[in-house]
């Protein structure tokens, strides 16, 4: 009996593990048919097959995975947000399987290896390909939050997975100027691949890899809105979505659409799994493509010296092969040098404008240049082309997916915002913004361009006349409940949400106070969110540890400096001191938009005659340590406008008076050289300079005319008073220096008519009155 319930015993066992190979077999071949029909374009075929597939492996994640990256593709990649919503439910499910199949196995055997079960209903690759549509949607910091956890334990992961996070998140990284994620991530493959700062060593024959972007998402003058350039894929963040390692264990071959879509020099992760056995020749791609990050990484930090040294060594590597990124960042180089035809020849000689998906970046970042030398109709005419170029990207058939980040079209737009603003075009520069806000919804900079827009409206004329007092009041009150248990309810100053509506509301004074409000809100999130950041640095803690080291080794390393450098010996200075330098420029250029953002505010408030808010924030803006000569002669005189509207006439002359010399004599409240530090960051950074606006409003207050609006406005003061002999004396002043300034004029009007010489103000007005009487053939009729 117990043998022949053994044999059958037996025999059931192999009729289940023959069913199980049958299965297995069958399943094997449907995912490599599938795969198949994905690889040649064929996504309709390929989601049949993978329907098949899930029935024979009901619910499994790695199937399900596989049809929501099929059927995005099959609709040209049109609804990413269902792709999203898709990814994120296999994410959940593959967690939720994977902790019930963990219970089961530690409940039998406690402390048992669980691994088999974990790799089995893994979410890594899903986690990567969901961070990898973020990053095609321009959304860099959610790309960089969703890697974060993968980074955080990166050990264990398939090498190809691990160097495909790790390239993204150093894009992304870059993208949202992140230089501590960026070093954080970059010392990690420095210890795989020996690639340091000042670590040169002559590499061979090796291939060139075109570089991930750069995405200096804030600037026109960026040869970052330029150099978002040739972002080219090696790994997850231009391909389509990511591969995982084949498993032919459990038969489901991940989906890869990188075969569909490489650009030229891009080596796909199929080719990368097939070199793992080859480290050598993997180690040297990867240290080319690290070489040019290093560089990016040092144009970001404004490192010029040092990177112009790190693209030198990068074009040797890429000797007799395609060095059109290294061509590329050279260029932006000498434009972060200012050397404009230097830059111009460079990018030429670049090529990509021969190229359908970089000539709209090359067109992009010669406007950039011809903005900056003051041919603002020449680089009108590249911007267009630019977007044209974009237009033709989008119209690929099939739409390839590292076309979604290679579309440049908002980052093309803001700078064509940023142009019609310097042209004095403040609607046409609003609507450009306003496009651009998909983007850039989250940068300050964005809400000071709108505002200003607003302002250059008001000063041109071309805002619709007649706020309403409750427009001009910012203070907004919600009664909510009813009878005995009615509250009043005041909103809280925070971020206003105007780029996700349909509409976005026209320019006036009110949208102004809403654009500066929201910048400042954002700028103090970031002020905020750097300082936690250099606390809790991983990077600060390991430099700190190091510097008393670094200080016993002073000696040494002065001796053998060039032996160090050599051999990678100064990497940790180099770091140190190129994030140092780069927190101090990002905490000057946050300060600059700060003045600007404060200037901004006392100016819309003063027109919107709300001379309380207007002082409050002019005396912010004074009370500003390192303030620009320039924005305290502003906070002056905006703080006594808004005490005269107050009627405190007396602390107003205090303000005016703290440039006086003598008696009747001002000094010049600001020198001309007072505006270099603006220049030096249009001219020397890769990004747009925070000033309080664009070149010729900037400009077109010199020391001597804010000299004379000194005299004009005390002036003012005094013949409000009464003081009628003071007040002439001053504007007597003023208008030998502004001649033609009616303002000043008016005022000597009103003090000729106060003192009884009527003659005399009558000659002012004939001479300041715009009025041309012509000659001219019209009859007057009898009616």
């Amino acid at each position: 009996m117990d043998s022949r319930d053994s044999v059958s015993s037996d025999a059931a066992r192999d009729g289940s593990i023959c069913d199980e190979s049958i299965v297995l077999s069958v399943t094997s071949a449907l995912a490599k048919d599938a795969l198949s029909y994905f690889q040649s374009g064929k996504f309709h075929e390929c989601i049949d097959i993978l329907i098949q597939l899930n029935h024979k492996k009901h619910n499994d994640p790695k199937v399900l995975h596989n049809m929501a990256i099929a059927d995005y593709f099959k609709n040209a990649c049109s609804n990413s947000k269902k792709l999203l919503e898709d990814l994120n439910t296999v994410k959940k499910q593959s967690e939720e399987l994977a902790s019930a199949s963990k219970e089961p196995l530690e409940a039998v055997n406690p402390g048992s290896n669980v691994s088999v079960s974990k790799d089995q209903f893994d979410s890594t690759v899903t986690t990567l390909n969901i961070a990898v549509t973020w990053f095609h949607l321009h959304q860099f910091t959610k790309c960089l939050s969703i890697l974060d956890p993968l980074f955080l334990n990166i050990e264990p992961l398939d090498e190809t997975i691990a160097l495909q996070i790790c390239f993204l998140m150093l894009d992304s990284a870059l993208a949202c100027h992140d230089a501590v994620k960026f070093l954080e991530v970059f010392g990690h493959l420095d210890k795989s691949f020996g690639v340091g700062f000042g670590a040169h060593e002559e590499i061979g024959s090796t291939m060139q890899l075109s570089s991930n972007q750069v995405s200096k998402t804030s600037s026109l003058l960026s040869s970052s809105a330029a150099s978002d350039a040739l972002k080219s894929d090696l790994t997850a963040a231009e391909s389509g979505l990511c591969e995982e390692t084949p498993e032919y264990d459990n038969v489901l071959a991940e989906i890869e659409a990188e075969k569909r879509m490489k650009p030229v020099g891009h080596i796909p992760a199929n080719n990368l799994l097939k070199t793992l056995g080859e480290r050598s020749i993997l180690t040297v791609d990867v240290k080319l493509e690290l070489q040019l990050y290093k560089v990016r990484f040092l144009l970001l930090t404004r490192n010029i010296k040092l990177a112009k040294r790190e693209v030198k060594h990068a074009m040797n590597i890429a000797q007799k092969r395609d060095s059109s990124m290294a061509l590329l960042l050279k260029s932006q180089l000498e434009y972060a040098h200012g050397n404009h035809r230097k830059a111009i020849k460079l990018l030429l000689v670049s090529g990509i404008q021969n190229e359908l998906r970089t000539s709209g970046i090359f067109n992009n970042n010669l406007g950039c240049i011809y903005y900056q030398l003051g041919k603002y109709q020449a680089a009108s005419v590249l911007f267009s082309k630019a977007l044209r170029n974009c237009s033709s990207l989008r119209k690929d058939n099939p739409v390839k997916l590292f076309s979604l980040s290679q579309d440049k079209s908002l980052l093309i737009t803001y700078n064509c915002g940023v142009l019609h603003l310097a042209c004095g075009k403040p609607l046409l520069a609003a609507q450009c913004f306003q496009k651009a806000s998909l983007v850039f919804c989250r940068e300050p900079l964005l809400w000071l361009r709108i505002a200003e827009c607003c302002i250059l409206a008001l000063q041109k004329g071309l805002l619709e006349e007649g706020n309403t007092s409750s427009d001009r009041s910012e203070i907004r009150v919600h009664v909510i409940g009813k009878g005995k248990w009615r509250r009043l309810m005041m909103e809280e100053n925070g971020f206003v949400e105007l780029g996700g509506s349909a509409q976005w509301p026209k320019l006036s004074l009110p949208l102004a106070r809403v654009c500066l409000s929201n910048s400042m809100y954002l700028l103090n999130v970031s002020l905020m969110n750097d300082s936690k950041s250099d606390l809790e640095s991983p990077l600060s803690v390991m430099i700190n540890e190091t510097k008393e080291a670094s200080w016993s080794d002073h000696v040494d390393a002065n001796i053998n400096s060039e032996l160090k450098e050599a051999k990678g010996g100064m990497n940790q200075d180099i770091i140190q001191n190129s994030l140092s330098a780069y927190k101090d420029i990002r905490r000057r250029e946050n300060h600059l938009l700060k003045q600007a953002l404060l200037a901004n505010m006392a100016y819309v408030e003063l027109e919107l005659e709300n001379p309380i808010k207007a002082l409050s924030a002019a005396n912010s803006l004074l009370q500003l340590p390192d303030c620009s000569k320039i924005y305290v002669f502003v906070g002056h005189i905006y703080a006594a406008e808004a005490l005269c509207l107050l009627n405190r006439p007396g602390e107003a002359g205090a303000h005016l008076s703290a440039y006086l010399l003598g008696l009747e004599d001002f000094k010049l409240p600001f020198a001309q050289e007072d505006f270099d530090p603006w220049r030096m960051n249009l001219s020397s950074d890769c990004e747009e300079t925070s000033d309080c606006s664009t070149g010729n409003a900037r400009d077109s207050l010199k020391p001597e005319e804010a000299r004379g609006a000194l005299f004009a406005n005390l002036a003012a003061l005094f013949a409000t008073q009464g003081h009628y002999d003071q007040a002439k004396s001053f504007i007597q002043h003023a208008l030998t220096v502004l001649p033609n300034n009616v303002q000043a004029t008016i005022t000597a009007v009103y003090i000729d008519l106060m003192v009884g010489r009527s003659q005399d103000a009558v000659a002012r007005l004939k001479q300041c009155t715009r009025v041309s009487f012509v000659a001219g053939r019209l009859e007057v009729r009898a009616s």
